[in-house]
């Protein structure tokens, strides 16, 4: 009779365990579905989440579709389609390795916009799961730099000196400063970031190495995106209105 007992008992725990592992798979499953929208809407808060230590945020550079009247975001590149991409950084970041930083936003949350803590294996899921959100053609990008993957300072004096021989045009320096360096440099968004026109003991040759090389927080310019003659027209605009 006790052997029979424990049959029973035995066969009613096994058809517990059954159905219990039958029920977690189908919670598990509307987790996975509620997870996937929630990391989406992560993501796009992450985006727009200032930092503490500088104010900066990924919205104030990259374009994601929705902030077109910021006009810093055309001397970016855009987010729209950036989990599909080949390669990010000018080629540096290749393959799996863009999967992994979530397009290379792993090094603008610890360089440019220096969120001051590392960011989480969710944080990175939740920021291509927002790109790959997001509507529109995913575009590889080819810029050339001489800041990536190592500094090239034999080129830069070269374009230091080439820079110094053009002739600039002060106007369009206005309109690009206005449009890019302004953002930072005009001390009403970011914190800690010089004025150029007040705080800056320049030159030419220092301007010319910050927009190419990139300094603390403040990113690289490829040649794409500001030409050497912008360069001098930028210096001039900056060099010229400064208070002495």
């Amino acid at each position: 009779m006790i052997k029979y007992y424990y049959l029973i008992i035995s066969a009613l725990l096994l058809i517990g365990i059954v159905s219990c592992s039958k029920n977690g798979d189908k919670t598990e499953s509307k987790v996975e579905v509620k997870s996937g929208d929630e990391l989406t809407a992560k993501g796009k808060e992450l985006f727009n989440t200032p930092s503490n230590l500088t104010g900066l945020k990924c919205a104030d550079c990259h374009y994601d579709g929705t902030n077109k009247d910021n006009l810093n975001t055309k001397y970016f590149a855009d987010v729209i389609g950036a989990d599909k991409r080949q390669s990010v950084f000018a080629g540096t970041i290749k393959g799996e390795d863009v999967k992994s930083t979530a397009s290379g936003t792993t090094v603008c949350w610890e360089t440019f916009v220096k969120m001051g803590r590392q960011i989480s294996p969710q944080e990175i899921s939740a920021f291509s799961s927002y790109f790959a959100s997001l509507k529109g053609d995913s575009k590889n990008l080819n810029y050339t730099t001489i800041a990536l993957p190592k500094p090239d300072k034999l080129r830069l004096k070269e374009d230091q000196t080439k820079i110094a021989g053009l002739t600039p045009d002060i106007k369009n320096g206005e309109r690009i400063f206005k449009e890019t360096c302004g953002f930072c440099h005009g001390g009403r968004t970011v914190k800690h970031v010089p004025s150029l026109f007040e705080d800056f003991d320049g030159n030419l040759k220092s301007i010319v190495y910050h927009i190419r090389m990139g300094a603390k927080f403040m990113p690289f310019y490829p040649y794409e995106i500001i030409s050497d003659q912008e360069i001098a027209d930028i210096s001039e605009y900056i060099l010229k209105n400064q208070k002495k």
